[in-house]
């Protein structure tokens, strides 16, 4: 934290850290409901932690309060300095980190930095020894102080609550272990969950009735009722590029204000909308939206174009300001742990992170990393043509599992290629004699043939087994698709 009495304005941010374990880290009891609550929780907790620290300032003879950001937990504003005000910031950040300790005894930590500096008319700040910066660097200055913090976030707790910390806990016979945290705690409340009566912690009671609230607003389902007689689609999205935009992108804190409105209405507006069209409303929950991530539960199927069309609207409203989306989704059935879900689907979207040597803008889903710039789309497009000639040519699905088949060859190949071994490219050729033989026993119809010969000349070999890779996840997604059709017409 940085201060000087010559610079008459002050840039403060708040971090709120633990937020992904804190989500997703819970039992299957009350998990839909605890999920929303929790989302819900924590952005309002957001707003009331903003709002004080503001309040804080206020009293100290701050003014001229400007909120720049606030989402995701997350927030950054300026006002005017003035004698006290750092003084009055640090001790209301003390209470809230004391508060929120025996709220969560450590699930949740709060950083809360300022720096102070002055601004010229070119938009362009002075700070403490350094004149006529980007201001960018009040973002990069701020984020430097949360990632110190977070080594040592608890230190105030720890040096002002030795002895309750370090003592033997009493276990009494009212502890009880939280259903939804598995926290043990004596302030546990009995609750109904389907007949069956479990104990939870007041908070998450708290946080279960907001997310009641909500599934009952937004007419949400059970995750069993969205799966159906399928799989669950389970997705995590975030935004690429976009630490390095607040870094370097703007020429003045009026900018970053203008941005930063546009990605918070995307997040918390824009996202619910889209849940409510036709497509989506009877299969879909975004279960958090803010910041720059979120995570959304729904019917497999409708998960995987829901992301696409977030992706396409990432594109069209930020594609000139040099920031995307990459995600990930694992299909799970309605039962699996909701946590572990998310866990899944959390390694998915770092290998969407990290497709192609960190370029980013991606998705993997059913196992497989594609770009959204140039494979997403072929690969839907491979699979419309599989399932339309399987519904309306009665195309044999055998083809779909052994185009997996091969497709998983492909794969193993590029392995050997990466470990500098021998390569084999006979599936190359067994595949195109198997689309061959495939083709003459659909020999009557026209369309099958053509798909077996625009297979055989063109996608098989190209770009180094990579365009057979897509086709196998063409024929997974169209696989799923047709056993659900047929099991729902049994």
């Amino acid at each position: 934290m940085k201060q000087n009495r010559e610079h008459d304005k002050i840039f403060v941010g708040g971090d709120l850290s633990g937020i992904q374990k804190f989500l997703y880290n819970i039992s299957s009891h009350k998990a839909a409901v605890s999920l929303k609550g929790r989302s819900d929780y924590l952005r309002q907790y957001m707003k009331e932690v903003c709002k004080s620290i503001e309040d804080a300032a206020m009293k100290a003879n701050a003014s001229g309060i400007d909120e720049i950001y606030s989402s995701g937990g997350k927030f950054y504003f300026t006002a005017n300095n003035a004698e006290g005000v750092t003084k009055a910031i640090e001790v209301c950040a003390k209470g809230i980190k004391q508060a929120l300790w025996e709220e969560h005894r450590g699930l949740l930590g709060l950083s809360i930095a300022y720096t102070t500096y002055s601004e010229n008319p070119d938009g362009t700040v002075d700070i403490a020894g350094l004149p006529n910066c980007r201001p960018g660097i009040l973002w990069e200055i701020t984020n430097r102080s949360f990632a110190k913090e977070k080594q040592q976030k608890f230190k105030d707790i720890l040096q002002d609550s030795y002895e309750e910390l370090f003592n033997p806990i009493a276990i009494g016979e009212k502890t009880k272990v939280c259903a939804v945290t598995g926290i043990e705690s004596s302030d546990c409340i009995a609750i109904d969950n389907d007949g069956e009566e479990i104990h939870v912690l007041p908070s998450v009671k708290k946080q279960i009735e907001i997310g009641e609230k909500l599934c009952r607003e937004q007419q949400t389902l059970t995750f069993s009722e969205y799966a159906g007689n399928s799989y669950l689609g389970v997705l995590r999205m975030d935004v690429d590029g976009l630490g390095k935009r607040f870094i370097e992108g703007f020429k003045s804190i009026f900018d970053y204000k203008v941005f930063s409105k546009r990605l918070v209405d995307f997040f918390e507006t824009k996202i619910a909308e889209m849940r409510l069209e036709k497509e989506f409303k009877d299969y879909i929950n975004v279960i958090y939206s803010g910041g720059d991530d979120l995570f959304v539960v729904g019917r497999w199927d409708k998960v995987i174009g829901f992301a696409e069309k977030i992706h396409n609207e990432v594109e069209r409203n930020f594609k000139n300001d040099g920031i995307s989306i990459s995600g990930g989704m694992v299909a799970v059935k309605p039962k699996f742990p909701i946590s572990k879900a998310a866990e899944l689907s959390g390694e998915a979207e770092d290998l969407a992170k990290n497709y192609n040597g960190g370029e980013k803008n991606a998705f993997c889903f059913l196992g497989i990393t594609v770009s959204w710039k140039d494979e997403f789309s072929t690969v839907k497009s491979h699979q419309e043509r599989f399932t339309t000639l399987i519904r309306e040519h009665a195309m044999s699905k055998s083809i779909l599992h052994q185009t997996m088949l091969y497709a998983s060859i492909a794969g193993h190949n590029k392995q050997l290629r990466s470990e500098g071994k021998t390569e084999d490219f006979s599936y190359i050729w067994h595949f195109s004699y198997y689309l061959t033989r495939f083709a003459k026993r659909h020999e009557k119809d026209r369309a099958i043939v053509d798909f077996c010969r625009e297979l055989r000349n063109k996608d098989i070999s190209g770009n180094q087994g990579r365009n057979l890779e897509l086709l196998g996840l063409a024929a997974r997604w169209a696989e799923l698709l047709v056993r659900e059709e047929t099991s729902i017409n049994k």
